[in-house]
């Protein structure tokens, strides 16, 4: 049976979309954004409380922010349809704009165990099918290497690089992707198939035992299971839709939604929007940097994935 956690709240400021939290190495602070919001939260984990240092408008929607290498070099972010840096002291720089001129947006992504990074995109306005995972690698080169995606979420990698676990939120499917260095995906697997009413997944993230913790979306849950798919842990969140995970130590982050709740949801989750947070006995990886350059390109060509 799998066992039963509860989360608590942490603090933070409450976010219309609270999504893609990540602890930085480089300083072991806690970087998350609200999408919708524009806004990347950075701060200090103190126990089971988040201190806020600062917060920074990025105009636009806040995509994943992935650590560069160097410190003080600041992270590559995918903001709206494009990728930008955003240097420490605030200031945006575009860098490409691979959906340009689509009816999406991105919105979640990682960086390997080599370094080169991983993101993806949603269709707008209920716009399904239109959504594309692109592999940036680490000579700054973009490619698609999945195609008719619907909203494009949970992404993270296993330690030894071979597979990747990942989410399209409308299909309501954990698949696992088999990796090549070299050219990205090269198998496909259907994980855990989430019946209707159990929750959407959404963002994801490996552990140190290789188990994918994945956060529910109208589940009041984020679920652990094993790299073959067994149920192992249920988090219970005190409210409606937890959005993705980090890990800290032992301790797992959660971000939250507060946008398009149902009137009077301040009785019933007055903490919606805010971080939660966990003890669940395993740790887990800070976020990797993309080991590229900052000047991206993007292929004509495109991969499909099987």
């Amino acid at each position: 049976m799998p066992i039963d956690l509860l989360a608590v709240c942490m603090g933070g400021p409450r976010a219309e979309l609270g999504e893609t939290p990540r602890i930085d190495a480089r300083s072991g602070e806690l970087l998350w954004t609200d999408i919708t919001g524009g806004n990347v939260h950075i701060g200090a984990i103190k126990g089971t409380s988040f201190e806020l240092l600062r917060s920074i408008d990025v105009a636009g929607m806040a995509g994943p922010a992935t650590p560069l290498l160097e410190p003080g070099s600041g992270w590559v972010m995918a903001r709206e349809s494009e990728l930008v840096h955003l240097a420490h002291d605030g200031v945006v720089s575009a860098l490409a704009a691979p959906e340009a001129g689509r009816p999406t947006a991105f919105n979640d992504g990682a960086a390997d165990t080599e370094g080169n990074l991983w993101v993806g995109s949603m269709g707008r306005n209920g716009v399904l099918g239109q959504g594309r995972l692109w592999r940036f690698d680490t000579s700054g080169t973009g490619q698609v290497v999945l195609e008719g995606i619907g909203i494009s979420n949970g992404l993270d990698f296993s330690a030894d690089g071979h597979s990747a676990y990942y989410v399209d939120t409308s299909t309501r499917v954990l698949r696992r992707f088999d990796i090549d260095a070299q050219t990205g995906i090269v198998g496909t697997t259907d994980l855990v198939v989430f019946p209707p009413g159990a929750g959407d997944p959404d963002g994801l993230v490996v552990d140190d035992e290789g188990c994918i913790w994945v956060a529910l979306w109208d589940g009041w849950a984020v679920h652990r299971y094993s790299p073959g798919g067994e149920l192992l842990a249920v988090v219970n969140v005190p409210v409606q839709r937890p959005t993705a995970v980090a890990l800290a130590g032992n301790l797992l982050i959660i971000t939250s939604c507060s946008g398009w709740l149902e009137k009077g949801w301040e009785q019933e989750q007055p903490d919606a929007g805010k971080l939660f947070c966990v003890t669940v006995g395993v740790g887990g990886p800070s976020a990797r940097p993309y080991r590229g350059p900052l000047r991206i390109s993007v292929a004509q060509s495109t991969e499909g994935a099987p």
